[in-house]
């Protein structure tokens, strides 16, 4: 049985500025903006934090905005 606060809503990636969970992709690629506070990102093929490489997949699903290498973000305001 289920009770109905014991399901967890996956809302989308955190935003790397404000922390809540509202990352949104826009009509361009590897663009996103937060529907909170409304900074915008592009995703980056270089992690900002360590200097990875990596590909841009450019899907709907934006959940992989993580450096493989390091775990920091692969999102840069812009």
């Amino acid at each position: 049985m289920s009770v109905a606060g014991d399901d967890q809503v996956n809302l989308g990636p955190d935003c790397p500025y404000c922390g809540e969970p509202a990352l949104r992709g826009t009509n361009l690629a590897a663009r996103y903006r937060c529907v909170s506070c409304l900074h915008r990102f592009e995703l980056r093929s270089e992690c900002p934090n360590c200097g990875a490489h990596s590909t841009i997949a450019r899907m709907s699903d934006t959940a992989n905005v993580i450096c493989r290498s390091c775990g920091g973000s692969m999102l840069q305001a812009i």
